[in-house]
């Protein structure tokens, strides 16, 4: 791990060294700019999500700090990295998290209470990530262009070159602390961005552990900075820097639209809220149907942007999902977030888990039935099943975030394809039917950025097109897709 020797090359305070021994990255995390570990303006406690106790500190960073990291990234980018170099770094970084994939998952569990089991599989589809970067940087795109197909343009030559675009502010979420930052900066540096990161403060030690990941394979100065602090002075100050070009996001809707207005001649990639919908059709296989409901609605205690959140199931086959959907969510194992078998944890804070009962107690005031579950217990919101809420509950027309399903019944799929469409939120949806007809009209009509038919609408594979439309957002990930969006296509034409 580097140390700072050369204060002033990363612009902060003098008396800001580094200390620390290798084995410290976990425990007292610093900011990384320009190659070196520097303290921020003060120190924040981190807490394990389960038990309570004290697991490190983080370093909090101001303006300065984030200026400098733009500083960093700029130096960076004036020297190309060349592609070979890209692609064998982000090839070691991937069998760095995977020879330390237990510790990157016992990390992820502490900092944001994910249950284990879960948190392993983010390591691994981490590790994929990575590993489809770094093929993918041998495959930038460029093409020759038929000028000559037009009598201005005989006698010339004509291709793009594809060219980063810029500096990339990533600003990543605290659901997948390891997998999502990855789908950020991963496809940036194989683009040949220079990447600014802020990850959220409730999984800032996952995010250091990734960056020593990167550093410790030789990523060369400024490619990759770390810079933690709130919102107003590190987000702020990238958003007012014409230097940074690219922002990408995860999070809330009002946030990343909000930051698109104030940034507009930027480049956006924001990857927003939802409130994912399924559909459940009278000839559907009920008992995959229900399987997949439990599967897409509870993995990561609820906690994804693509969780299952309300069910519209036709009446003809409504009361026998209802009780297999039922018999399955009472039987999920909840509570200690470092038991193998538990699939729901804590949510990531005690705040939210308040505003969660409160939502359900709401409904249940309008006429809403719990199944089962709506109970807290040791701090854990039960598995929750709901029927008979109504389009305008809380629960259905916004995003829940959390063990909580929601079962409408309505009288056919047209009924259910105006339940869907009337959200304004639109990323992934699904239907369980055995007519293919039925299913490729609702494909056609679902207003989502991806259909997916007799699958779980939670289904996300890292190499895949994906993101949403209206107010889920803009702009495609997966690795191949999200570098293209970083890439501008600059046009060559040479005439003879």
């Amino acid at each position: 791990m580097t140390t700072i020797s050369d204060p002033a090359r990363a612009e902060v305070p003098a008396e800001n060294t580094d200390t620390r021994g290798d084995d410290d990255v976990t425990r007292d995390q610093l900011l990384y700019i320009e190659g070196v570990w520097v303290p921020g303006v003060s120190t924040r406690t981190v807490t394990d999500r389960w038990t309570g106790e004290a697991i490190g500190t983080v370093a909090v960073g101001d303006s300065r700090h984030a200026r400098a990291a733009v500083d960093a990234a700029e130096r960076a980018m004036r020297q190309r990295l060349g592609v070979p170099v890209r692609s064998r770094i982000l090839a070691a970084v991937a069998a760095a998290v995977g020879a330390r994939a237990e510790e990157f998952a016992a990390a992820i569990t502490a900092e944001t209470g994910k249950p284990i089991t879960a948190a392993r599989g983010e390591v691994g589809r981490a590790v994929e990530t990575l590993t489809w970067a770094a093929e993918e940087t041998k495959r930038l795109p460029g093409e020759t262009v038929a000028l000559d197909a037009v009598e201005a343009g005989a006698n010339t030559l004509a291709l793009t070159v594809a060219e980063p675009r810029g500096i990339a502010a990533a600003i990543t979420p605290f659901n997948f602390p390891l997998n999502l930052v990855l789908h950020k900066v991963a496809p940036a540096l194989a683009a040949g961005c220079a990447v600014v990161l802020k990850p959220s403060d409730k999984s800032v030690l996952v995010a250091g552990l990734l960056v020593d990941a990167f550093d410790r394979a030789g990523l060369p100065a400024g490619w990759l900075n770390l810079v933690t602090g709130t919102p107003p002075e590190v987000v702020d100050t990238w958003l007012d820097d014409p230097r940074v070009q690219i922002l990408s996001f995860t999070g809330s809707s009002a946030v990343g639209w909000g930051i698109k207005a104030r940034s507009p001649q930027k480049l956006h990639v924001l990857e927003l809220g939802s409130n994912t919908a399924m559909v459940v059709a009278d000839d559907a296989d009920v008992e995959r149907a229900s399987a997949d409901a439990i599967t897409a609605a509870l993995s990561n205690s609820g906690q994804a942007c693509v969780s299952l959140q309300r069910i519209y199931v036709t009446r003809g086959v409504a009361d026998r999902f209802l009780s297999r959907l039922a018999e399955k969510m009472a039987t999920v194992p909840f509570g200690d977030p470092r038991a193998d078998d538990t699939m729901v944890g804590p949510l990531i804070t005690p705040r939210e888990t308040e505003r969660l009962t409160a939502w359900i107690a709401s409904a249940v005031r309008d006429g809403a039935r719990v199944v089962t579950g709506g109970d807290c217990v040791d701090g854990v919101l039960q598995p929750t099943l709901l029927t008979d809420v109504r389009p305008s509950d809380a629960l259905v027309c916004e995003e829940a975030f959390g063990p909580v399903l929601s079962v409408l019944v309505v009288d056919d799929v047209e009924e259910a394809v105006a339940g869907v469409n009337s959200s304004n939120y639109a990323l992934n949806t699904s239907i369980y039917t055995s007519d293919i007809g039925s299913a490729m009209s609702y494909a056609s009509r679902a207003e989502a950025g991806s259909v997916l038919v007799n699958m779980p609408p939670s289904f996300r594979a890292d190499h895949m097109p994906y993101g949403g439309v209206k107010g889920s957002g803009q702009g495609t990930e997966g690795v191949k897709y999200a570098i293209d969006e970083l890439l501008h296509h600059k046009l060559v034409v040479l005439k003879a």
